[in-house]
């Protein structure tokens, strides 16, 4: 995490990964609409994808609404 706004706590954060890191890789890493885990746990989606750094919109924003599939 690069930043997250005292003002938006809950709603979205900055991580210090991009289309760099993309092209780094040779692969996508990070995508718009790509779920973020820590383990295996959700903590958000990325809503946006910039050159160096990309904005997730964490599972707490209320305006988030979240599909999942159950594991059995």
């Amino acid at each position: 995490v690069i930043y997250r706004d005292p003002s938006s706590w809950s709603s979205n954060l900055w991580i210090q990964v991009g289309e760099k890191d993309n092209e780094a890789l040779g692969r996508t890493v990070v995508g718009k609409n790509s779920p973020v885990v820590l383990g295996s746990s959700l903590i958000g989606v990325v809503e946006f994808v910039g050159r160096h750094e990309s904005r997730v919109r964490l599972i707490t924003d209320s305006g988030l609404t979240v599909s999942v599939r159950s594991a059995r």
